[in-house]
């Protein structure tokens, strides 16, 4: 991938992340793959948001942050006609559809997968499968294991000698959180146990001087 193509996998991951409820902790979009540190929340408790009253327009206005204006136009009449032939189960089982969407790491790596592998395409005339194989994960528990995982995938670039500095390399989560990234920082806080508010606190720099 050339600088253009990292920064859009770089947009699409974050993009995506925010969409279906998963939280990126660090990453590193490097020139043939990509490394993704992620919590992935329970999809019980994320989906409470989209309960009760109001619940329903709230979800409407989520799926309105990633669906064009003429699909989500098309969804409300599709919901409208539902309930005006007495199919209330119909029109559930179309919200459902979504909900289940949310929180799926698995879901998640293919929408990141397949939406780039079709602009990828497009950008250079291409057909065809552009990743090899399917995503490959390990669960990582908190604490020492969580840092060394995040450390690993920061320092792909230097291992690479594409840089000495993590921080030089404008593709991964260490670089995008000291260029003042709030999303990188908010992961890299997950990551060492702190408050997202524990910046300044918590900065790599100081972590490494203590």
């Amino acid at each position: 991938f050339d600088d253009v193509e990292k920064e859009a996998l770089r947009r699409l991951i974050w993009k995506m992340s925010e969409f279906l409820g998963i939280q990126v902790l660090t990453y590193c979009v490097m020139s043939n793959h990509f490394h993704i540190l992620a919590s992935v929340p329970r999809q019980a408790l994320w989906l409470e948001r989209f309960e009760g009253p109001g619940g329903e327009e709230a979800l409407l206005k989520h799926l309105a942050t990633f669906y064009s204006r003429l699909f989500m136009t098309q969804l409300r009449n599709d919901l409208a006609e539902f309930r005006r032939l007495g199919m209330e189960d119909q029109a559930q089982a179309r919200l459902d559809s979504f909900k289940r969407r949310f929180c799926d790491l698995s879901i998640w790596c293919k929408e990141i997968k397949e939406r780039f592998g079709r602009w990828y395409n497009k950008r250079h005339s291409r057909q065809g499968t552009l990743w090899m194989d399917r995503f490959k994960s390990v669960l990582v528990e908190d604490g020492q294991a969580l840092r060394t995982m995040a450390a690993y995938i920061d320092l792909n670039p230097v291992r690479a000698k594409l840089v000495n500095d993590p921080k030089d390399y404008r593709w991964c989560g260490y670089a995008e959180a000291l260029s003042g990234g709030r999303r990188a920082r908010r992961g890299l806080c997950r990551v060492l146990g702190v408050s997202g508010e524990s910046w300044d606190k918590a900065s790599p720099k100081q972590e490494r001087s203590g």
